[in-house]
């Protein structure tokens, strides 16, 4: 049964290499163009000294006189196809060609001896030619074409997971996806690649083919174990690693060897695993392994605060807008915040591009998520460090308006920022309602900014008074200089930063009297 899938995955992917298209003529072009002075047919190549390595050349080559960083020597050979005649300038004589259909069967064959390495070749030939009929594959066998196999050897497929390659076997799309990935659209022998290039694949993803010295890389890694195995329709190079696109994989199996896998254990401990493997359409959000505090606990706060990472849809952060809500697996709604460098959703900001599964979305982001909880008047009674700022809110009369739908930025003066100022002016401006609302107000503005929108250089206008000047120090957001104590306290309503003094106008901010601000 096995033999039976692996058979499957090897005619479907010679099938997919035969309907691709793409020019061999622009491998040689410019070997030719270098070479044609010497007569017709004739190709420039470039030896790298002390090999016996030949490689036709490209502009770069040529002009830099090198290859994977090493010098090379000109030499003028016939091109592929041609051959000297006694007498005669150049190539003029073309070599005889091969059928086509022999030179396409002899690259299939090598393909499925790749996967069935203990079956007799009589009997590869005998399966291959009922396979090929069967499927209605015969002409485009023998179709011309030049493209690119990374073809997995045995040692790569022992290498992966059982369970998830008999999922991504099993699945139609995912097993498209993954052959389409080890497909270039374009004719790469290990000769002309001089250097690492993006090139693309028939999944519409890229594959980094290069060179490290003598050896052919992909991805940056020498995994290449035979190179150069060539057919009219294209050439074969042999690989150890199964390469697995992102589109081929589960939420889990995106997460999982990157830098979030702190957060990936915790959605396993806390019971989330099946969501993350299974084929529902969600999104996941991933804190970076910085964004968590050493030694984690597991507790039931934390599992339902996980269950909140996770959106109800599979979204690209390219659709997102501004005050976008989406929901949980939680039961919560969660707000999208887009600023001129950030896109955030709540207090957690993306920091990496967007990893898109075969059913869900994997979004990167830069802090563990507060979910809104209660309004901004509810967060600040909650909270005994703004017990006197909620007595300064009710005696200004200013509760119906931190309750109100907002958004609202507020900057939450601490009772340390209220006890640093002198006992007469604090008394005096507790004693005037109008005079303490105007204050505080100076510390409110009608729009919602979380810290990861704060850039070098970014204003609020507050309710009342002139400009709020904000910057990011030291990962410390600080207001008109005055530093932000906890940042993030995330409101049905708003968001609440608390600061550790009572902010003033920086063109007054030497004054010594609270009244000066006013």
């Amino acid at each position: 049964m096995q033999h039976l899938t692996l058979f499957t995955l090897a005619i479907t992917l010679i099938a997919t290499i035969c309907l691709a298209k793409s020019p061999y003529q622009s491998v040689l072009q410019h070997s030719r163009i270098r070479g044609r002075q010497h007569g017709p047919n004739v190709c420039a190549m470039q030896k790298i000294q002390g090999t016996d390595k030949k490689y036709f050349t490209n502009c770069k080559q040529w002009y830099h006189r090198k290859i994977c960083g090493k010098p090379t020597v000109i030499s003028y050979e016939c091109c592929p196809g041609y051959e000297k005649l006694s007498g005669e300038k150049g190539c003029p004589a073309g070599k005889k060609k091969y059928a086509n259909q022999v030179i396409a069967q002899s690259l299939i064959i090598r393909m499925i001896v790749y996967f069935f390495p203990a079956l007799p070749l009589v009997n590869i030939y005998n399966t291959l030619g009922t396979a090929v009929a069967a499927a209605g594959l015969t002409q485009m066998l023998e179709s011309d074409g030049h493209y690119t196999v990374f073809a997995p050897t045995n040692e790569a497929f022992e290498k992966i997971p059982p369970e998830m390659l008999k999922r991504i076997l099993g699945d139609p799309v995912a097993l498209r996806d993954l052959l389409n990935y080890h497909i270039l659209k374009n004719m790469q022998c290990a000769e002309s690649i001089t250097s690492g290039t993006p090139l693309e694949t028939l999944q519409g993803t890229v594959l980094e083919v290069g060179c490290d010295g003598s050896d052919m890389t992909l991805n940056g890694k020498a995994i290449i174990q035979k190179k150069d195995q060539l057919g009219t329709n294209g050439v074969v190079h042999y690989i150890n690693e199964l390469l697995i696109p992102d589109s081929a994989k589960t939420l889990l199996e995106l997460a999982q060897g990157s830098a979030v896998t702190t957060a990936t254990k915790l959605f396993v401990d806390a019971g989330l695993g099946s969501h993350l493997s299974g084929s529902e359409a969600l999104t996941i959000l991933t804190p970076q392994n910085e964004a968590f505090k050493e030694g984690v606990t597991m507790t039931g706060e934390l599992k339902k605060l996980l269950k909140n990472h996770i959106l109800k849809e599979q979204l690209s952060s390219g659709v997102l807008y501004h005050r976008q809500e989406l929901e949980t697996l939680g039961g919560i709604k969660l707000r999208v915040l887009v600023y001129r460098n950030s896109l955030c959703i709540e207090n957690s900001c993306i920091a990496a591009h967007d990893k898109t599964g075969r059913f869900g979305s994997m979004f990167t982001v830069d802090k563990v998520l507060t979910p809104p909880m209660g309004t901004i008047m509810d967060v600040l009674k909650a909270d005994d460090q703004f017990s006197l700022l909620v007595g300064a809110i009710q005696t200004a009369g200013l509760t119906e308006l931190m309750n109100q739908a907002g958004p609202h930025t507020v900057f939450a003066p601490t009772n340390d920022a209220f006890s640093a100022l002198p006992k007469a002016d604090l008394n005096k401006l507790m004693g005037n309602p109008q005079e303490l609302a105007s204050v505080l107000k100076y510390h409110m503005a009608k729009e919602i900014l979380v810290s990861g929108g704060v850039g070098s250089h970014t204003r609020l206008k507050p309710l009342q008074g002139d400009k709020l000047e904000l910057n990011m120090r030291n990962q410390t957001v600080y207001i008109n200089k005055v530093p932000v104590v906890e940042a993030d306290l995330m409101a049905t309503n708003g968001v609440v930063h608390a600061v550790g003094a009572i902010i003033k106008p920086l063109a007054l901010e030497d004054s010594d009297r609270l009244i000066d601000i006013i």
